[in-house]
């Protein structure tokens, strides 16, 4: 058996297909690099020491106000049917 080849504008086409998911995930990488660049993230909060956090916990604390109690629930008579 005779082995077939492919077709060559069929290769061709194959061909600038790839070409072209490469050249667009190279210009998406260089639109977010140079994006990144001029935006760099934001540097996290330093860590607040044991007392500092101690007092904030403390601080909102009053401001809240009592939490009132529930009665107890009435006692209704037994339910007949």
């Amino acid at each position: 058996m005779r082995r077939q080849l492919l077709d060559t504008h069929l290769a061709q086409t194959i061909a600038w297909i790839w070409l072209g998911f490469l050249l667009v995930g190279l210009v998406a990488w260089l639109v977010h690099r140079s994006w990144s660049k001029r935006h760099p993230p934001v540097p996290p909060e330093p860590e607040r020491s044991y007392s500092q956090r101690l007092e904030q916990r403390l601080a909102k604390r009053q401001g809240a106000t009592k939490r009132k109690r529930r009665g107890a629930p009435e006692k209704s008579g037994l339910r007949r049917p």
